[in-house]
Formats: C-alpha cells, structure tokens, sequence
C-alpha cells in the first residue's frame, strides 16, 4: 500500500472547502461545529482513500477505489442533507458515526495483510 502525499492534501483541502461549506449553509447553533468538523473528517477519509491509496494487486486496487469512491459520494450527501435539515446532534452523530466505521471496516478488510 502506497500512499501518494500530493493527492492526499489534495483530498485534504477539497475537504476542507466543503466543511466550509457546511459551515457556511448551517442554519443551526447546535449543529455548526459539529457539521464542520465531523464533515470534514467524513469526506477526508474517503476521499483520500480514493485519491491517494495505491494497493499494489491491481483487481484490489480497482475495487477499493471504487468502493471509496462511492462512500465518499454518499457521505458527503449525508453531511448536506443533514445541513439542510436541521436535525439534532446525536441523529448526525449517529449516522455519519455509523456509516464512517462501516467504510473503515469493508476498507481495512479490503487492504492486504502480510504474511508472518
């Protein structure tokens, strides 16, 4: 497993314009830093796993940058339906808690292991 520098502040920066964003759009006191914040780190990951990854099997490589790829669309959806909606902190704790973990599960299991 590689990872490339570059595109991993690429990822870095691309996120941090979208937590703006999400900063910028949040109607609600309560939820302001936790969007911020949560959201940056929620579309990072994934999105830093799909740019800046390299597996060195080329099948594993494909799959896990596709599977990255689609959970970085769908969170940073989530991250804007909840700026949108309003909702209360522990629901957005909550489902972007859950679908992070599960990324970082299906993800690590997708990493090969070296063996002893």
């Amino acid at each position: 497993m590689k990872i490339n520098p570059f595109l991993a502040v690429l990822a870095a920066l691309m996120a941090a314009l979208i937590a703006y964003a999400l900063y910028y759009y949040c109607r609600s006191d309560e939820l302001v830093w936790a969007l911020t914040i949560g959201g940056g780190i929620c579309i990072f990951l994934p999105w830093a796993a799909t740019l800046a990854v390299t597996l060195g099997d080329t099948a594993r490589n494909v799959n896990f940058k596709v599977f990255s790829a689609i959970f970085a669309v769908i969170l940073t959806g989530v991250q804007i339906l909840f700026v949108f909606r309003n909702t209360e902190l522990p629901k957005y704790l909550m489902w972007s808690g859950i679908l992070l973990i599960l990324w970082l599960v299906i993800a690590y299991a997708m990493i090969p292991k070296k063996e002893k």
